[in-house]
């Protein structure tokens, strides 16, 4: 009988959130996850504003993604390549939104598999990465996880402004409006 805890590595399911079971299955949740959230940002930006922004400041989708796949390949070698003479630089990244996305879904689908080979007690082995410092495989994943997530906001930023089937520019939840509180100040707060 088949372990029904057994993950099969090529699949692209993300690990039950309700049924979460270790720390890498978080890792798992966090960093591919958040990836797929990139992924459904940038299919929704159109193609004539995959290279604009809101001004000089702001990143581009195409910015956000060619980020975040560099910073997942250069922490993937660091993790999986020992040699650091060994390391590749980035690659060319294309310029169009369905080569890049293409591209990052299987940077994507890499991370999961190499979160999927690991076994917990290598989250306290030491990597060196281009400081010459060790660093635990765990500060890795999490760096890798609080990146993603960043990203993922700052993509979603720009999908809800250029989505023409969105209803508008992005509204915050905030706390106060939620509990229905009447006396709440306004928020965001005007703008001089």
């Amino acid at each position: 009988m088949e372990d029904q805890n057994e993950v099969d590595p090529e699949s692209t399911a993300n690990p039950d959130f309700e049924r979460l079971e270790d720390e890498l299955q978080v890792f798992e949740l966090m960093i591919a996850g958040y990836v797929g959230s990139i992924l459904r940002a940038a299919r929704l930006i159109p193609e004539d504003k995959w290279n604009w922004s809101f001004s000089e400041r702001t990143p581009t989708a195409r910015e956000v993604c060619e980020h975040t796949f560099v910073w997942l390949w250069c922490d993937r070698q660091q993790l999986t390549v020992a040699d650091r003479r060994l390391h590749k630089p980035t690659p060319n990244l294309p310029a169009d939104r369905e080569s890049m996305i293409r591209i990052l879904e299987q940077e994507s689908l890499a991370w999961r598999r190499l979160v999927r080979s690991l076994k917990p007690d290598e989250l306290n082995q030491e990597r060196e990465p281009w400081e010459g410092e060790q660093r635990l495989v765990r500060s890795f994943l999490f760096h890798m996880g609080q990146h993603v997530i960043y990203k993922a906001g700052q993509i979603w930023m720009l999908a809800f402004d250029l989505d023409p089937d969105s209803p508008g520019a992005y509204d915050a939840p905030y706390p106060n409006r939620l509990y229905g509180f009447s006396d709440a100040a306004p928020w965001p707060a005007p703008r001089a």
